[in-house]
């Protein structure tokens, strides 16, 4: 926050968007490599769920509920740029909401690198589809790395030129992602799974039948892949982000978020089910096994079944999908370090803002690291990138819903101010909180270890040297707030102004 000349708060950030671009962003933030890539590379990680991929996804839309409920309570009163960390540090303490918020911003960074490595994939199976041959380059490590830096510096650029640009880039996309999904659930739809297995059998060279014996999908599977789907859904994040930017922040906010869940699950949920319908889960992991990957997507299963002309397009339009979810993780990003720099934890220039009054340092910062983790998704695995990322997501859902909780059950000070008592006012407001402790508690359980990967790649390391990272930060932010005769903590308990 800056002032004029007569004394008077001065917003930093530009509040130039409205409901649409809120609901786009949400969407946009949650319709990418969730739903064309994770839906059905899940099998791959979790071969017990089975068939129960679409139930999964449909399930955990659901279970994002209570969540998306809190979140619109919170930005009906308090709609800021480092939403979920700025409300977890007014309801319960700073010091937690920010160790929180970093680990939700390394989430976020592994989500963007795992999210630019997706885009090779999607980016050079469509060239080959097109019979570019630029393709089969593109879908090697350094191709994918290559490709996903471009993507990620060119988000940027996006960013730097103002919010407004970037509403208009996620409502512009928003169009792309309702027909591409349109087309999607049509053919998957339209097609028997008979005529999907011939076909993946001969275009794919893979013989393809069903397993010798039967035996029932795994319901632990099944809790898994809900817990791996939180990364599709965890995008929903990007629409309070934009709470420091929204024109009547009060009203619009929590009217776009909940048409952006709304609008997820439906897409979501239809699109799992075509795909499932025409292709089995047998027929995709058996793809999967015979390292024919490529198909093992969204764009690839319906490349077996439709038109050559209407497979490339497809490829092509999801590669841009895939692509422009970089975007909204990247507000967020940028948003949260924002927030901190507000709250006198990270340097003053982090709370700076450009001629676009866009925060650079933040933006930059993220798309360096999430470069980081793009080498790490080429050349090490995807799969940690999306964990960690639902982990993070988790943890900060937890927080939220035991902020609420300690608002209304305790005797602190924040839960006198004006904006507590109007989050408490609705009767769902506890249920909600209660009901999101119990899914989020389930959830972190099954993901928290992932199968086959070393202690060093696994979620709840890094997540702990994040933690350590964020007690490190908290204690040069003391030292410099000392040096200032302030206190760092009275900081971290006042509401920002955005």
């Amino acid at each position: 926050m800056g002032e004029t000349a007569r004394g008077a708060p001065q917003y930093r950030l530009n509040r130039a968007v409205g409901v649409l671009a809120i609901v786009a962003s949400a969407v946009a933030g949650e319709y990418g490599a969730g739903i064309n890539f994770v839906s059905v590379q899940s099998l791959s990680v979790y071969p017990g769920v089975q068939d129960l991929v679409p139930l999964a996804m449909l399930v955990t839309g659901l279970l994002v509920l209570p969540k998306v409920f809190l979140y619109q309570r919170y930005s009906q009163v308090m709609p800021r740029a480092g939403s979920a960390y700025v409300w977890i540090g007014r309801s319960l303490d700073g010091s937690l909401a920010f160790a929180l918020g970093l680990i939700w911003w390394l989430g976020l960074c592994g989500s963007i690198g795992f999210l630019s490595f997706a885009f090779g994939t999607f980016l050079g199976q469509a060239c080959i589809g097109a019979g570019l041959p630029v393709g089969a380059w593109l879908l090697t490590p350094t191709g994918h790395v290559l490709a996903g830096l471009a993507a990620i510096w060119a988000i940027l650029w996006l960013h730097s030129t103002g919010v407004h640009r970037y509403g208009a880039f996620v409502v512009t996309l928003f169009v792309v992602i309702l027909l591409t999904a349109g087309v999607i659930v049509a053919y998957g739809i339209a097609t028997p799974p008979a005529q999907f297995v011939l076909a993946a059998s001969a275009r794919a060279g893979a013989a393809l039948a069903p397993p010798a014996t039967a035996s029932p999908p795994s319901w632990a599977a099944f809790g898994s892949v809900c817990a791996l789907f939180i990364f599709a859904y965890g995008g929903i994040s990007a629409a309070p982000a934009l709470g420091g930017e929204t024109r009547d922040a009060e009203t619009n906010m929590p009217r776009g978020l909940v048409i952006g869940w709304a609008v997820a699950v439906v897409l979501f949920s239809a699109v799992a089910y075509a795909l499932f319908h025409a292709a089995p889960w047998w027929a995709v992991l058996g793809l999967i096994h015979a390292h024919k990957e490529g198909f093992a997507t969204a764009p690839g299963l319906m490349g077996l079944i439709a038109p050559p002309v209407v497979s490339t397009l497809l490829n092509f339009a999801v590669a841009v999908i895939v692509g422009k979810t970089i975007a909204p993780a990247m507000l967020i990003n940028s948003r949260l370090l924002f927030a901190f720099a507000q709250d006198r934890i990270l340097p003053e220039r982090f709370a700076s803002t450009s001629a676009a009054r866009v925060p650079m340092a933040g933006l930059l910062l993220t798309a360096c690291v999430g470069s980081v983790f793009l080498i790490q998704s080429a050349y090490i695995g995807w799969a940690l990138g999306v964990v960690v990322r639902a982990l993070s997501i988790l943890l900060v859902w937890l927080g939220v819903a035991l902020g609420v909780l300690a608002l209304s059950f305790g005797a602190g000070a924040a839960s006198r101010e004006p904006w507590a008592r109007q989050l408490r006012a609705s009767p769902f407001t506890v249920p909600a909180a209660l009901v999101s402790v119990v899914i989020t508690l389930y959830l972190i359980s099954t993901v928290i270890v992932v199968p086959h990967t070393k202690l060093w790649f696994q979620p709840i390391f890094q997540s702990l040297i994040a933690v350590i990272v964020a007690g490190a930060i908290l204690l040069a932010a003391r030292g410099r707030a000392h040096a200032r005769g302030e206190r760092l903590r009275e900081a971290m308990r006042a509401v920002p102004l955005e």
